[in-house]
């Protein structure tokens, strides 16, 4: 079994089920956008011939699995706290802030709350936009799945 199906099959796809089964979780969800991201790094170990570094796979699964972006700036914010600009690909947000869970009904300011089953993590991009991390998960879970 290669690294990177090794690594999918026994850490990330069981991590991203279980944010899947618990949707409102924020821990598990950065948890999966961690494991999902680095399913990457093992796919460039298994393909160093192909690619001339791991940036070449992200911008690869980028264009293929376009929420991809998403998981990885979750990943890389929830280390880091705070994210850089980044020239080779372009980040989508700058915040670990920025990944969190919506606000209900009877919590949030008038007109802005949501009834319970609408609860979900949000990803809030730096263009104001927002970004289900379940939807994101569910995409980036399916793309590795049918790689490696």
């Amino acid at each position: 079994m290669s690294l990177a199906a090794s690594f999918f099959h026994e850490t990330a796809k069981p991590t991203a089920e279980e944010f899947l089964e618990n949707m409102l979780n924020v821990r598990r969800g950065r948890l999966a956008a961690i494991v999902l991201y680095h399913v990457a790094d093992y796919w460039f170990e298994d393909n160093r011939d192909v690619y001339a570094d791991v940036a070449a796979v992200h911008l690869e699964v980028i264009g293929l699995c376009p929420e991809f972006q998403t998981i990885r700036d979750v990943a890389d914010a929830t280390k880091h706290a705070e994210l850089r600009p980044q020239t080779k690909i372009p980040r989508t947000l700058s915040a670990s802030k920025q990944a969190y869970l919506s606000e209900g009904l009877f919590t949030a300011p008038f007109g802005h709350g949501v009834f319970a089953e609408a609860l979900e993590i949000v990803v809030e991009l730096d263009d104001r936009s927002q970004r289900s991390l379940a939807i994101a998960v569910n995409a980036v879970l399916d793309f590795w799945q049918g790689r490696v």
